[in-house]
C-alpha cells in the first residue's frame, strides 16, 4: 500500500514579485514500510521537498495524497493536526531544549495530546529505552554528547508513533561511530517494527543504508532507484 503519492508536484516561492521556481512537476510513491533516502547536493530542493511530505510547507501545483488523504486540500489547522500525529522528525540540529532533562524533551510532541500525565511519562520513558537512553532520562540535554542528542530526537520522533519519520541529515553533526549508531536505530525501526523512514542526505553513504534512492537535481527527481548492495549498520565493524 502506498503510503505516500506525489503527482506532477511543483514549488515556487514569491518575493517582491520575483517567483523562484525549487521543484519540477515531481512523480514518485511510497509505500508503507519502506526506507526511502532523498539524496542530491545541496540547493537541490531535497529539504523543499522534506517539507512538504511532512506537512512543514505547502505544494504550489499538483497533488500529494498521504494515505489516501489530498493534503493540498487541508487548511494551517488540519496541516498542523497532521504534523502532530502522522510524522515525526529528526533534524541535523537535534533541536533540542538544552536547560531541559531528556524525558521532558521527548514528551513535548504529547503536550497536546488529551491524555493523562502519566501516560505521557510512560510512552515518553518507554521511547526514550527504545533508543537505549533509560539511564540518561532525568540528564539535561545540554549534558549529553552528540550521539546521545540525537538518539534523544529519534525518542522524541517515536513518542507519538507517527506512520513516517523523516530524518533530515541526521548524522551530519556526528562522528562516524556515532553516526553508525543512529543509522542502526533507524534502521531497527524499518526492518525489525515496520517504520516507513525518508531520510534526507547528500552523502552517498548514509543514503545506502536505506533501500531505496530518490536522487534530486536542480528541482528534478534524475534517478528512483534500489540500493544494490545496502549497508546494514548492525553489520558494521565500528559497532562490534
Amino acid at each position: 500500500m502506498n503510503i505516500i503519492e506525489i503527482k506532477d508536484l511543483t514549488k515556487q516561492y514569491e518575493n517582491d514579485g520575483i517567483i523562484t521556481p525549487v521543484l519540477f512537476g515531481l512523480n514518485f510513491n511510497i509505500k508503507a514500510g519502506e526506507f526511502v533516502a532523498i539524496m542530491g547536493p545541496s540547493g537541490s530542493g531535497k529539504s523543499t521537498l522534506m517539507h512538504i511530505l511532512g506537512f512543514l510547507d505547502k505544494l504550489s501545483t499538483g497533488q500529494y495524497l498521504f494515505e489516501n488523504q489530498d493534503v493540498s486540500l487541508l487548511d494551517d489547522d488540519q496541516l498542523a493536526e497532521m504534523r502532530s500525529h502522522k510524522v515525526g522528525f529528526i533534524f541535523q540540529a537535534f533541536n533540542l531544549l538544552p536547560r531541559t532533562s531528556v524525558l521532558e524533551n521527548v514528551m513535548l510532541p504529547l503536550i497536546y495530546r488529551r491524555m493523562p500525565n502519566e501516560e505521557r511519562i510512560k510512552l515518553a520513558t518507554q521511547a526514550i529505552e527504545s533508543v537505549g537512553l533509560g539511564h540518561r532520562i532525568n540528564n539535561y540535554s545540554n549534558q549529553l554528547s552528540g550521539g546521545e542528542k540525537q538518539r534523544v530526537a529519534i525518542a522524541r520522533a517515536l513518542v507519538n508513533d507517527p506512520s513516517v519519520i523523516f530524518a533530515d541529515e541526521p548524522t551530519g553533526n556526528l562522528d562516524s561511530k556515532s553516526g553508525l549508531q543512529v543509522m542502526k536505530i533507524l534502521q531497527d525501526l524499518n526492518i525489525k517494527h515496520g517504520h516507513t523512514i525518508i531520510l534526507v542526505t547528500h552523502e552517498k553513504y548514509t543514503a545506502e543504508h536505506a533501500e531505496r534512492v530518490l536522487r534530486i537535481k536542480d528541482g528534478i527527481i534524475v534517478a528512483d532507484e534500489k540500493v544494490g548492495n545496502r549497508l546494514l549498520a548492525a553489520e558494521m565493524k565500528e559497532l562490534k
